[in-house]
């Protein structure tokens, strides 16, 4: 795994996000029994593949569109698993076209599953300014 490789991987997931795509969204996520997916918000948390996909659609069903751009990367690999911390700014557009950018950070483990990458766990947060 290389810087490269795992930007794509974060660009694949910020345009997921964007365009709505739920499977694409859920095709980048593991299907293994402890799959979590964490979001930013008071109750985005599920753990299962079940779970990971009905929090994930939720989200998508919102009226606005969320995406992601990250300019500071931290990773290791490990054990055939990638370590990852990815700081940058994600961008909230509502259906009728106002946008919000705001401070993002993800944190996330993925593990390379039938010659693919995929999030085995993924948190996002939003740090507040210093």
């Amino acid at each position: 795994m290389n810087r490269a490789m795992l930007m794509e991987l974060l660009r694949a997931l910020s345009s997921a996000f964007q365009t709505k795509d739920a499977e694409a969204l859920i095709g980048l996520f593991s299907a293994t029994a402890a799959v979590t997916y964490a979001g930013s918000e008071s109750g985005e948390k599920a753990t299962g593949p079940a779970a990971v996909r009905n929090l994930l659609s939720e989200l998508l069903s919102r009226p606005t569109a969320y995406s992601f751009e990250f300019d500071d990367l931290t990773f290791s690999e490990h054990s055939g698993l990638v370590w990852l911390l990815a700081d940058g700014d994600g961008t909230q557009t509502s259906d009728d076209g106002v946008a919000e950018i705001f401070p993002y950070r993800l944190t996330g483990v993925l593990a390379n599953e039938e010659d693919h990458w995929r999030w085995l766990m993924l948190a996002g947060s939003e740090p507040t300014p210093g």
